[in-house]
């Protein structure tokens, strides 16, 4: 039996330099590097999910939280009985509480989650202040900038798309609001900062990302 690897991702906008697909191009490129080291067999992306959050933009493809979980329960059916070791990586925040749901009654397969993973490690490198690194924001950018460069449209990213909402920064010291729409605090759609976005960052970034999932997968 194999070690098999489900990515998911989004389908949402993500302001106007990034492409809908961001959430879901990162899932699938970690989630490749990881079966790449452990010899996984790597699952078809899930590339819509639930955005209702960014509902009001244009282009956004959302499901319900409903048929979510029953989507990933069924697939979980399906692989478990075929693989040693099942790993899902996810890449979206508004999956987040549901994978959680889910993972409590399959404590069998090892769900990661790429804001978790990475959370603590942001403080030492980034430059943006408390509500740079959301959505579309220093962090997101920078790993489309070093993983697929051709995708950022530079040229869009300006001052004047930056919003900062401190309580949704996952360096937040405090509990993040339940439930929020993006167009009642950005018009650009954009939750952070793209400006303190670099290509050197997205590397180091994604270096910590695959080493902590390696250490969660190994342990």
């Amino acid at each position: 039996m194999k070690r098999k690897i489900l990515p998911i991702g989004s389908f949402e906008q993500h302001g106007p330099h990034l492409p809908l697909e961001t959430d879901s191009l990162i899932a699938e490129k970690i989630s490749r590097e990881l079966s790449r080291n452990i010899q996984a067999d790597l699952l078809e992306t899930i590339k819509v999910s639930c955005s209702d959050e960014h509902a009001d933009f244009s282009g956004t493809k959302s499901i319900s939280g409903e048929t979510f979980e029953e989507l990933i329960i069924k697939v979980l059916k399906k692989e478990l009985n075929s693989t040693q070791q099942l790993i899902v990586f996810n890449a979206h925040g508004g999956n987040s509480q549901i994978l959680k749901k889910i993972a409590r009654s399959n404590p069998e397969v090892l769900f990661l989650d790429l804001f978790e993973t990475i959370k603590g490690h942001l403080i030492q490198t980034r430059d943006s202040s408390l509500g740079g690194i959301c959505h579309a924001g220093e962090f997101e950018t920078s790993l489309m900038m070093y993983l697929f460069p051709s995708l950022v449209r530079v040229q869009e990213i300006k001052p004047e798309i930056v919003t900062l909402v401190p309580e949704l920064d996952p360096d937040f010291d405090g509990n993040p609001p339940k439930t929020w729409k993006t167009i009642k605090f950005s018009k650009s759609g954009v939750l952070g900062d793209p400006t303190k976005a670099t290509k050197s960052k997205g590397e180091a970034w994604f270096k910590i990302i695959i080493k902590e999932c390696l250490n969660r997968i190994n342990c």
